[in-house]
């Protein structure tokens, strides 16, 4: 498989600087996510996982 490194490296800074407590471009988290989801099929599941997590839903519950 393909991966690719600057979507996943991308994204990987997003969730370190919300997990350290930084705000984030969730748009960006979520776009990413959705493209790793269609270049990176084997880890759709966690992508997918990360998309609901960034969903605008999920930000309005979370208020």
């Amino acid at each position: 498989m393909q991966y690719r490194w600057e979507e996943i490296d991308q994204l990987a800074e997003i969730l370190e600087a919300e997990v350290a407590g930084h705000p984030v471009d969730t748009d960006r988290a979520r776009e990413l996510a959705e493209r790793l989801v269609r270049l990176c099929p084997d880890i759709a599941k966690t992508m997918n996982r990360v998309v609901e997590r960034f969903a605008p839903e999920a930000a309005t519950a979370a208020a």
